[in-house]
């Protein structure tokens, strides 16, 4: 009989404070990485302003960001209080979170794929 052990779906994301969880699926993967090209692009627009109502654009677009890439409606309120009400913070804490979601993603399918090479 084989066993099959199955995988968890969820990369932690842990700000000390509280955890986010990533769900690992295809088309969350692919939604993230469009979150995250889009809003550094963007971000370079809003970085040298001043403009209340472009703040509040890139503040809209930091919490859209948050909900799609976690699935969680919470997910923005907890990062931006975490962030103490900064929107470029909780920006920054998006875009690291990504590129960690990332890099954990991309060490974990190695390993599944050595793993799988060292055993056939």
């Amino acid at each position: 009989m084989v066993v099959i052990k199955k995988r968890s779906n969820v990369i932690p994301v842990d700000f000390g404070e509280f955890k986010l969880e990533f769900p690992v699926s295809d088309s969350n993967i692919q939604r993230m990485k469009a979150v995250g090209e889009d809003l550094e692009a963007k971000a370079q627009q809003f970085k040298d302003s001043d403009d209340d109502k472009a703040l509040e654009t890139l503040k809209g677009l930091v919490e859209d960001g948050f909900n799609k890439t976690f699935n969680d409606k919470e997910a923005f309120d907890k990062v931006y209080q975490f962030a103490g009400e900064s929107t470029i913070n909780a920006m920054v804490y998006l875009i690291e979170a990504i590129k960690g979601i990332t890099e954990e993603f991309e060490n974990q399918s190695s390993k599944e794929a050595l793993e799988k090479y060292l055993a056939e």
